[in-house]
């Protein structure tokens, strides 16, 4: 097992050296000075190993700190008029439903597709059983060792004490065994391996996420959470992981997993080809767009501005589908709460809702409406792959980056209009005035907003050009930015601005975002916008 461990460790480690090596190489000045040959020096990549492995030990601290700390901790403290166990309790509220619920269902290591696998089984001939024993126990391990500190962090700061954190931590992760076990008994019983079922996963996600954050609206204390985390419950938790990790250890089909999990057969880089495939389905077109309904909107237009109109013609089902299903989300969630609040309108009032309950979840709302991320995967699959291999088109990237933002703005600005009506019928239906200055200040707000989304996904496809030939996203620049824009949006649901504070922001924000991205391709676009 122990040397197994060290083997699973040195593969990780020396695929994050590897990373960053090339992505250092990338780095303006600094790049031009670090040779290729620094991937073959044994002492080099030892030193860089090492160093990757810390970074990923403190990634992770850092990453269950970030995700308690802006997710669970700042939403609690920032309810006013509670008591410390009433902060406790609502704190183990959104624990339960976030790290038990949501994260049980959506993560199960044994069946994670993951090219690790495929190399640790495949290529270096581990056995599969020892591989992802020591895989299980490494991971649940290290995230007991890390939750615990974290967990005692804002278990002190909400009036808990150490031993509440630590039996907490226990209870999470003998849980999570427990999960992994199910997810696994599933898969043997049914040959079903539900992390797969994305639909159903985003579900389960959404749906613990909205019940969790809901009390905030009206700053209630659900008991749940904490009936379901007392210590009998733990207990019960504790002995149903102990056993699922007896199972897990004594189970004796792994290779079946591995090989469901990797797809080993053939060919060589199987794990590889399976992910590209499930990317380029999500960017295929139909088979019609490519017989243009109407050429009079392409007479006149030359260069890239005709490039750009044939684009859009010619993938416009694409392009279009996710416009539609947006609206039809809206459309139908707004009927069906404005129907609501008609039926109910004696009962709203004496909750005392108000529309600037809204502003706070705007900007996070619209990181997941907004479509410019699928229009820049689309745009890279069916046009740039090929084109932004030639300097012709990579110098003109600020030219062409102007056409397809007022595109990309245009679907953004639809979704934004629909949002705003639903809001101000909403506001209608529940009696409170709906042409004042809250709902002025509403749909500067939306349209702002869809404007900032709109340069920010092409903005990040530009400059960081983040997909490989396969359509996978390994860029960590790409990440590190977009959890910063996260973070934003986390941070005005804690804060929650006055309505007008919030549409300047907006507006501001917007503003800058769009100067600053035209400055930025207009310089930096020929080198940055390439195919890595």
């Amino acid at each position: 097992m122990q040397k197994t461990l060290s083997t699973l460790i040195a593969i990780r480690t020396s695929s994050m050296a590897n990373l960053v090596i090339y992505y250092l190489q990338k780095l303006p000045l600094v790049g031009k000075r670090i040779p290729d040959r620094l991937y073959a020096k044994l002492g080099a990549k030892k030193i860089l190993s090492a160093a990757a492995f810390l970074l990923s030990l403190l990634g992770n601290f850092a990453g269950k700190l970030a995700f308690v700390g802006l997710f669970l901790y700042l939403p609690v403290s920032a309810v006013p008029d509670l008591s410390g166990d009433e902060r406790w309790t609502l704190f183990l509220h959104l624990f339960f439903l976030t790290s038990f619920v949501a994260a049980g269902v959506s993560a199960a290591t044994i069946l994670e597709p993951k090219r690790e696998k495929y190399v640790a089984v495949k290529l270096m001939r581990l056995s599969p059983a020892r591989y992802m024993k020591a895989a299980l126990a490494y991971r649940y391990a290290a995230y007991f060792v890390f939750y615990v500190p974290v967990l005692i962090i804002f278990a002190l700061a909400l009036g808990a004490g150490a031993l509440d954190a630590i039996l907490l931590a226990a209870a999470l992760t003998l849980w999570r065994i427990f999960m992994e076990y199910l997810h696994l008994l599933l898969y043997d019983r049914k040959g079903i391996i539900l992390i797969k079922k994305v639909g159903l996963v985003w579900i389960v996600i959404c749906l613990s996420f909205a019940a969790a954050y809901a009390p905030l609206l009206s700053d209630a204390v659900p008991a749940a959470g904490a009936w379901m985390l007392s210590r009998p419950i733990q207990l019960v938790m504790a002995a149903a992981g102990l056993l699922a990790a007896v199972r897990l250890w004594r189970y004796k089909q792994y290779r079946r997993t591995v090989d469901a999990a990797a797809k080993r057969d053939d060919p060589l880089l199987d794990v590889g080809r399976m992910m590209s495939e499930a990317q380029k389905t999500s960017v295929q077109s139909k088979d019609s767009d490519y017989t243009l309904q109407s050429r009079s909107k392409l007479e006149g237009l030359e260069g890239y501005r005709y490039l750009n109109a044939i684009f859009f013609a010619r993938h416009r089902s694409l392009l279009v589908a996710p416009v539609k299903m947006r609206l039809i989300v809206i459309g139908a969630g707004g009927a069906l709460l404005a129907a609501a609040a008609l039926a109910f309108r004696e009962q709203l009032d004496g909750l005392g809702l108000e529309l600037a309950m809204v502003y706070p979840y705007l900007l996070l709302g619209f990181n997941f409406i907004a479509v410019g991320e699928k229009m820049c995967k689309a745009m890279f699959y069916h046009c740039d792959l090929s084109l932004m291999r030639h300097s012709f088109y990579r110098s003109a990237a600020s030219q062409h980056f102007r056409l397809r933002l007022v595109r990309i703005a245009a679907f953004n600005l639809l979704i934004a209009a629909a949002l705003g009506t639903v809001l101000a019928i909403l506001q209608a239906a529940a009696g409170n005035d709906w042409l004042g200055m809250e709902i002025v200040l509403l749909w500067i707000s939306v349209l702002f907003l869809s404007l900032f989304y709109s340069v920010h996904h092409l903005f990040m496809y530009y400059f960081f050009q983040p997909y490989s030939t396969e359509l996978n996203v390994k860029n960590p620049l790409y990440f590190i930015f977009s959890l910063f824009i996260s973070m934003l949006g986390g941070a005005c649901i804690v804060l929650k601005p006055a309505a007008g504070t919030f549409a300047s922001l907006a507006a501001g924000l917007a503003l800058v975002y769009l100067a600053a991205a035209l400055l930025i391709i207009r310089r930096s676009g020929q080198r940055t916008f390439r195919v890595k």
